[in-house]
């Protein structure tokens, strides 16, 4: 891994074991809302915090999780 923390050309990242479950939320579904979650996920990538987002018919889930 390089000095900035980013993969070397061929260098493959792992994840971690398992993901802690912090909370989950249910809300209507937006169709932007990716766009959040992404920023968020490149923001908070170094306080171990990880978002998720699924789409449940009508009802997008958030999700937020322990690295």
């Amino acid at each position: 891994m390089s000095a900035e923390g980013k993969p070397e050309v061929g260098e493959s990242l792992t994840p971690p074991d398992r993901l802690t479950v912090l909370a989950s939320k249910r809300i209507a579904a937006h169709p932007e809302l990716y766009k959040v979650i992404d920023m968020c996920n490149r923001t908070l990538r170094d306080y171990g915090v990880v978002f998720g987002l699924s789409k449940n018919g009508d009802q997008m889930i958030v999700t937020i999780y322990e690295a």
